[in-house]
């Protein structure tokens, strides 16, 4: 079946902002965007497209709240999982069309959108980890590792080619797959078999230290090494500072999970917000059209100190944590207030006529 793409092209003169996507996802095209037109109907003209990204994203947490608390509770709550990410993907196109319907599309709703997707990235992980009660630190790490790096490619590619571009099995697949496997592991005869080690399921593997749910995990990160790999195919061209963050943010993976080896939390943390960070940096370059960031030493190279001086302690672990959040904070901030006259509650100039028109259209 040939999929025919969706095209995303905005631009604004008075604002010399612009936006562009092609999006090749077989659900986004056949599902999730479709469903997302007709809803947007029914959701007024007044309602901001930022508001509507913050609620879609509010899914995601309920759901990591769901995934973290599901088994202290006798009720089958972890069956809201999937409905919680389909929310948030539906809301995370509905965004993009109430923008262009009320036509108040900014750099500001750029970053918001994409910057928010950062964060689904290492919750829809976290709840599958607590799903398969996963806590080796080493693989968490490498496995957040790679699936911000695929990330992070897809947004340099729109650094160098301006358009955004989402393949056959994109990133909506991967959170459909992930958070359906995420919910089968509150089922006590699934869960048991995925905790199985895998040698006891595949001879072969039998010297491997892993269960089935890690092996599985490691085994479907090959496919997204692949698509970073395909991203650097098609765009052709690498600069030094992603390089450097590519390498430092490896080290860092490396040795967190050496110096915080016991503390599962704050590894997930402090890795999730280095990447979250650098995120960060790179869309405010590529919405601002500035120069690609160079990441943050800072945090690697204490960790490596730590690592080589063998110094083990829960409170430097958490200062560690705390000062890549205070650099987000701050980068964050920023960029919102260099933007903030894009922030608003209620959608400008839209006259009562215009909404009078809408709501005849859609009946």
């Amino acid at each position: 079946m040939n999929i025919k793409p969706t095209i995303t092209n905005d631009f604004d003169p008075k604002k010399k902002y612009s936006y562009s996507a092609e999006n090749l996802s077989f659900i986004d095209c056949y599902i999730i965007i479709p469903f997302a037109e007709k809803l947007i109907k029914k959701i007024p003209l007044f309602v901001p497209a930022n508001i509507i990204t913050i609620v879609s994203n509010s899914f995601v947490l309920l759901a990591v709240v769901i995934a973290a608390t599901a088994r202290m509770t006798p009720w089958p709550i972890w069956i809201l999982i999937p409905f919680c990410f389909l929310f948030y993907l539906i809301g995370d196109v509905a965004d993009g069309l109430q923008a262009r319907r009320t036509k108040t599309g900014s750099p500001l709703g750029e970053f918001c959108d994409h910057f928010l997707d950062t964060f689904v990235t290492g919750e829809m992980l976290f709840c599958v980890f607590c799903a398969y009660g996963i806590r080796n630190v080493t693989l968490v790490g490498i496995l957040l590792y790679i699936s911000y790096i695929t990330q992070m490619a897809a947004f340099w590619e729109k650094y160098v080619t301006h358009k955004l571009h989402l393949g056959r099995f994109s990133s909506t697949e991967t959170v459909v797959v992930l958070s359906l496997f995420a919910t089968l592991g509150h089922i006590p005869v699934i869960n048991h078999f995925f905790r199985q080690p895998i040698g006891a399921v595949i001879p072969l593997f039998k010297e491997l230290m892993f269960s089935v749910a890690e092996f599985t995990l490691c085994f479907s990160s090959i496919f997204a090494i692949l698509a970073t790999i395909m991203t650097f195919v098609r765009v052709k061209k690498i600069s030094l500072n992603f390089v450097l963050y590519l390498i430092l943010s490896l080290i860092l993976t490396l040795t967190a999970s050496f110096v915080e080896k016991d503390s599962f939390l704050i590894v997930f943390l402090t890795l999730s917000f280095y990447h979250i960070d650098y995120s960060a940096a790179l869309l405010s370059a590529i919405i601002m059209k500035e120069k690609d960031p160079t990441p943050d030493f800072v945090l690697t190279a204490a960790m490596c100190l730590t690592l080589f001086f063998d110094i083990h302690h829960p409170a430097l672990y958490t200062l560690f944590f705390l000062y890549i959040v205070v650099f987000v904070t701050v980068r964050t901030s920023l960029f919102v207030h260099k933007n903030a006259q894009y922030w608003y509650w209620i959608n400008p100039d839209i006259s009562e006529k215009e909404d009078t028109k809408e709501k005849k259209q859609n009946r």
